[in-house]
């Protein structure tokens, strides 16, 4: 779920996101919709065809590299 979070958030998109996993994109959305409900919080503004970072997206964003990075 994390590296579907970073990686659509880092692509800009959940399509290049799924592409940079070997994924679909139907699950990176999935994914990163289980993140949200998880967290109990929107990581993403889905209003426009670009989604883009909430600012609990971008704390979060910044956190999951680290983790990842160290992981």
């Amino acid at each position: 779920m994390l590296q579907a979070f970073v990686q659509a958030a880092t692509q800009g998109s959940f399509s290049a996101a799924a592409r940079k996993l070997g994924k679909s994109q139907s699950t990176v959305s999935a994914a990163v919709a289980s993140l949200e409900i998880d967290l109990d919080v929107v990581l993403f503004d889905r209003s426009s065809r670009k989604p883009t970072l909430t600012p609990a997206g971008q704390v979060l964003l910044q956190r999951a590299e680290q983790v990842l990075e160290a992981s």
